[in-house]
């Protein structure tokens, strides 16, 4: 007789229920949805009429002539003409070389130029840029997200989206999910989609975001929140904005207020595995960046901007460097700009730009790279050091010149409590499109001829587009804390590496984090 261990252990396994927190169980009970509750239009449109409310619909594209114009043309004919759910129709492009434009034009939508959108603030390539400059662009008290390569579109790709946030006042962001069929050898299966989601995020969120581990498909490219929602969260700019979002609107606004519908079955363009590998990087890299910050994790080392590729056949093997860009857009409530037009009056003028965003545990050594890392400065006067820390920065700054004219008064000298002086350079402008930061130690010292005759034993820069600047005055803020023990500034000045230099701040902002937590002010008042 055959042994029966094997399919007792299969029934085994099968029986056995996922081991999700309760509170996951509980959300998905109250917070999933199907498309088919949301198929009556006229009851959706009496019930915006109801609240008031206005309903944007924004694609973002990149050469998408192929799909762009039915998407626009069955939205418009079917939810807008015939059932007045939408309120406008929207297109923001990232520099299609198609006929993308010209298409989506002639369907009838309003077609804007990323670059050209609050160009002030410099322009990036990507979906997440699009998305957020959209919403200075966009009218609607709620907005909803499209990707403009599906082509089995349909009216539920908005009704299942926007119908939750019109009949469930508790929600403010539903994201889709469906089944996500691949295309192999031309003959389309419909298992295998969602390769970075099932390989990178849904395991890194299991390990490090298990609050998140109910979401469906957290890369998903459709997606609705509410305006108020929307404006005071951050926008990566190119791959992750999607993760982004689930891990900051749970850390600021909770769990329960998003909401996730299943749109039955979406039918896009597979990428290939090359651009799966730069999306996994970049993706991996925001994620470890969000766990660091909320004290999930802590890193000790540079996280680079480069993923190292071996390329070749037979004997015959290299390795090459493939930039993986991208930068992080600040909640849209932070810009003057966006608040005048949209007539918001800060409730705290002097502090406008802080006033609405709860900030993250500010973690200044994930901004510093190795490169941007001078062990032992040589100068030994204040202009000879900044010339040797703009050196060290020159492939990242875009106008050298311009930022040593910017930089020459712009510094301040702070004082730590130890009456050990840290000196900071500064300069915001144009000749920066991103966050330049670089730091110089001197175990001689620096002879700045300051009115106290202190020497300098550590100088930092930073470099950034003006929009930027209140980081650095976090990470001044941070700087100056952990070197505020005399036993820290002295070790960190005998680091003799840069990857020394990062694990040794990241060392010391743990500690501070763990004190802070524990509300002890001076660790030799711990008894063990």
């Amino acid at each position: 007789m055959a042994p029966l261990f094997k399919s007792e252990r299969e029934k085994t396994l099968l029986e056995t229920e996922p081991e999700h927190p309760s509170y996951i169980k509980e959300w998905l009970k109250r917070n999933t949805f199907h498309h088919s509750s949301f198929e009556d239009v006229e009851k959706l449109v009496k019930k915006k009429n109801e609240l008031g409310c206005t309903i944007s619909l924004c694609f973002p594209t990149l050469n998408e002539e192929k799909t762009i114009g039915k998407e626009i043309l069955l939205m418009k004919g079917e939810i807008m003409e015939k059932y007045p759910l939408l309120d406008e129709i929207v297109v923001i492009d990232s520099g299609s070389t198609d006929n993308t434009e010209e298409a989506a034009r002639d369907a009838g939508a309003e077609f804007f130029h990323s670059n050209e959108i609050l160009s002030q603030y410099r322009s990036y390539r990507g979906k997440g840029e699009n998305l957020w400059k959209s919403l200075y662009i966009l009218k609607g008290d709620i907005i909803c997200w499209i990707d403009a390569d599906i082509t089995n579109i349909h009216p539920r790709f908005v009704l299942g989206l926007v119908g939750p946030l019109l009949e469930y006042p508790h929600l403010s962001y539903i994201k889709a999910f469906y089944k996500r069929p691949i295309r192999i050898h031309g003959e389309l299966h419909y298992t295998g989609g969602g390769r970075v989601t099932e390989l990178v995020v849904r395991p890194f969120f299991n390990l490090l975001f298990p609050e998140l581990t109910g979401i469906a498909q957290p890369l998903s490219g459709e997606y609705a929140g509410r305006r108020e929602l929307l404006e005071n969260i951050s926008f990566f700019t190119g791959y992750g904005v999607e993760t982004g979002h689930l891990i900051d609107i749970s850390r600021l606004f909770g769990l329960d207020v998003m909401g996730q519908c299943d749109l039955n079955v979406r039918i896009h363009k597979n990428q290939n595995i090359e651009a799966l590998r730069s999306m996994s990087y970049r993706i991996l890299k925001i994620l470890l960046q969000r766990a660091d910050d909320m004290g999930r994790i802590e890193i000790f080392q540079d996280i680079s901007d480069s993923l190292q590729i071996i390329t070749g056949v037979k004997h015959s093997y290299s390795i090459e460097k493939l930039k993986v860009w991208g930068t992080e857009r600040p909640p849209m409530i932070t810009i003057h700009e966006y608040r005048e037009k949209r007539n918001i009056v800060p409730e705290e003028p002097k502090n406008a730009d802080q006033s609405y965003v709860k900030p993250l545990p500010y973690t200044a050594s994930l901004m510093f790279h190795k490169e941007l890392i001078i062990p032992r400065l040589k100068g030994k006067t204040k202009s000879e050091v900044i010339t040797e820390l703009l050196t060290a920065g020159k492939n990242r700054i875009l106008d050298p010149e311009e930022a040593q004219k910017a930089l020459k008064d712009n510094w301040e000298v702070v004082t730590t409590p130890i009456n050990k002086n840290i000196a900071f350079f500064h300069a915001f402008g144009d000749f920066a499109d991103d966050i330049v930061p670089i730091i110089g130690l001197s175990p001689e010292g620096i002879d700045m001829k300051l009115p106290d005759k202190l020497t300098i034993h550590i100088a930092f820069m930073f470099l950034a587009p003006e929009y930027l600047g209140e980081i650095y005055r976090r990470m001044v803020d941070s700087l100056s804390k952990i070197f505020s023990h005399i036993e820290h500034f002295e070790w960190l000045v005998r680091c003799k590496t840069p990857d020394e230099i990062i694990a040794f701040i990241s060392y010391l902002e743990v500690k501070n984090k763990i004190m802070k937590m524990l509300k002890i002010e001076n660790i030799k008042d711990v008894n063990i």
